[in-house]
């Protein structure tokens, strides 16, 4: 399927680009409680989620990919298969990278930049804090004194305070090192 092999194109490129560095690449990526899918994440410093449209794929989710991305991730990607993919490139922000998928063979898939990424203005700490399970919520607040009352807490307020009481770039720091820290998954 030619969605399989863009996708497969697509961690071929992540991978080549975050060599050297301990990173965890993830396939299909829930995000926001499972309200959306990362379809290839690479996390290490950063979480890059790409969103991979075939040409048979319809646009009409994309409004609402855009919004969820937005919430969680420091770079997106969005990787399109078109004829005229400059089309599909106007319906993202301009943080969003851009990339062509262009079969070469029934095996190769080529990616050419059209636009490269830009940090995300406007990551929502409690949407980060979402990607962690209550396991780990609880001990990045136990670590921290930040536990108290919470034991029986849900997750869903553990989420919360996680959010109001850590900065942004330790929530995310300590998100990114607790998605890489899990066994397989």
């Amino acid at each position: 399927m030619l969605a399989d092999r863009i996708s497969d194109a697509v961690e071929d490129r992540l991978r080549q680009q975050h060599r050297g560095r301990s990173t965890l690449y993830r396939r299909e990526l829930g995000i926001c409680v499972g309200a959306g899918r990362i379809d290839v994440a690479a996390v290490n410093g950063v979480i890059t989620g790409c969103e991979v449209k075939s040409a048979r794929d319809g646009l009409g989710r994309l409004p609402q990919q855009i919004e969820l991305y937005g919430r969680v991730v420091d770079t997106a990607i969005l990787v399109v298969e078109r004829a005229r993919p400059d089309r599909v490139a106007n319906q993202v922000p301009e943080w969003w990278g851009v990339w062509h998928a262009v079969e070469e063979t029934d095996e190769l898939v080529r990616l050419d930049v059209l636009r490269d990424p830009s940090p995300n203005p406007g990551i929502d700490p409690f949407a980060v804090a979402q990607l962690l399970w209550r396991n780990e919520a609880f001990d990045i607040l136990r670590e921290r004194g930040l536990h108290r009352g919470l034991s029986s807490a849900t997750r869903w307020r553990l989420w919360g305070v996680l959010a109001t009481e850590l900065s942004l770039d330790l929530l995310r720091h300590e998100v990114r090192w607790r998605l890489k820290a899990r066994p397989q998954w």
